[in-house]
């Protein structure tokens, strides 16, 4: 069922709702969902015990978060990083560390800038097991707080067998005093990097291997789009590789790297002495889009409940990626409230709803999908929510109210496993939004 939004209601609902993404969750930093980012990483070296591991926690806060103020020729401002372990949420604290950082910035214009960031590094001693990890910033001069948080796995190191760290993204290498020094890519958005990117990722050997056979693997959607193979030396130790990964060509869309190391005479699987992967991503760099685009098929398909059948269908049809991107973009320009700016926010607040939706509505599909979801897309946050989850006399339900739009809606979950159904009203071509 489509449900076509008008253009001055929409508008009317964007501007209203501006307010709301802080509660959200998403507040959105010169259109990045995400205020900061950290990356944890498995890593292990040699001692007097044989091999202990580590996680290496790296966070990168773009300037654009920080509140600087204006003092004598530099533009100050400062922040804290708290770091949190636990093994789960509600769980007991397992450790904790805390450090501050001190800016100083010579231009206003870089205060703003979120290509410029302050990155830091702490490593963590654990015990293997899984655990979840939270990074909690807060701005010293507004005493504004960030929180985000990802669940790792520790590994287990054994000195007496093959083993292989984590795969590092790397946004640049330096050379300083004859020695290569790398700056980690945290935010898993490759696509600045127009160039490609480094990988960097350490090989423990304990034997007479004297090479090895790498092979880098990418693949979307289960299916391959890029492969390489090297040959390698290989010592007794800890070994170190840096490898060029030429990422240009890449579409929008979620990625998985794959490394495997080989031997070098052995082409079967029972050559293989180790493997790891990870997952980064292309995301949107059109001016103005969201950054919540990070696929460009599934954002067509998110055009249900606001294009026509027709315009997707055309949109869908385009020979190549290049073309419906050609057309996707279009389309939305033809619905910018302020057509040739650097930004849409039509587009932006259509697709920071359609992330919402995903991340509270999903059940058996995903949020989008769902009569929720839908309404929330349409309409934006309610004003008010009546939740009955656990009503003796009745199945769980839900009653969303629009005050100035005066709209109610019911939802009721009749399977009892959180599948909430729109009730009221029901949607047919007579009330469908035009």
């Amino acid at each position: 069922m489509r449900h076509i939004i008008t253009l001055a209601l929409f508008l009317l609902l964007a501007g209203s709702s501006a307010a709301q993404i802080p509660e959200q969750g998403r507040t959105v930093h010169n259109m990045r969902v995400q205020p900061f980012f950290f990356d944890v990483l498995n890593f292990a070296s040699y001692d007097e015990y044989g091999l202990e591991g580590r996680l290496d926690v790296y966070v990168h806060v773009p300037y654009d978060i920080v509140t600087f103020i204006k003092d004598e020729e530099f533009y100050k401002g400062g922040y804290s990083i708290t770091l949190l372990v636990s093994e789960g949420e509600g769980s007991k604290l397992i450790q904790e560390e805390s450090w501050e950082r001190r800016l100083e910035i010579l231009t206003f214009e870089r205060t703003n800038n979120p290509n410029f960031y302050d990155l830091s590094q702490r490593a963590v001693s654990l015990a293997p097991g899984k655990y979840l990890i939270e990074i909690l910033f807060e701005d010293e001069e507004s005493q504004k707080e960030y929180r985000l948080s990802r669940r790792v796995e520790v590994r287990k190191y054994d000195a007496n067998l093959f083993g292989m760290s984590d795969l590092m993204l790397v946004r640049a290498v330096e050379n300083k005093g004859g020695k290569k020094q790398i700056s980690p890519q945290v935010n898993p958005n490759v696509a600045p990097l127009k160039e490609g990117f480094e990988l960097f990722f350490e090989v423990y050997n304990p034997f007479q291997i004297p090479a090895v056979r790498i092979d880098y693997s990418i693949s979307r959607r289960g299916k391959e789009v890029y492969s390489k193979q090297s040959t390698q030396g290989l010592k007794r130790g800890t070994n170190t590789f840096l490898a060029t990964i030429a990422s240009g060509g890449f579409g929008v869309g979620s990625y998985t790297l794959r490394v495997t190391i080989r031997r070098a005479d052995d082409s079967t699987d029972t050559g293989i002495l180790a493997a790891n992967e990870r997952q980064f991503m292309v995301e949107w760099l059109t001016s103005g889009a969201p950054i919540s685009i990070n696929d460009l098929d599934d954002a067509i398909d998110q055009l249900r409940w606001f294009a026509k059948d027709d315009e997707i269908d055309y949109i869908r049809a385009a020979e190549d990626e290049d073309e419906r991107r050609k057309r996707f973009e279009n389309f939305w320009e033809r619905h910018n409230p302020t057509p040739g700016a650097g930004s849409n926010q039509a587009m932006i607040e259509y697709y920071n709803r359609v992330a919402y939706a995903n991340k509270h509505y999903g059940h058996f599909m995903e949020g989008w999908k769902t009569d929720r979801g839908m309404i929330y897309i349409i309409y934006g946050k309610p004003d008010y929510i009546d939740r009955h989850p656990l009503d003796v006399e009745s199945k769980p339900y839900e009653i969303w109210e629009y005050y100035d739009l005066n709209r109610r809606f019911i939802f009721i979950d009749e399977s009892g496993f959180g599948d909430y159904r729109l009730l009221y009203p029901i949607w047919d071509d007579r009330n469908r939004m035009r």
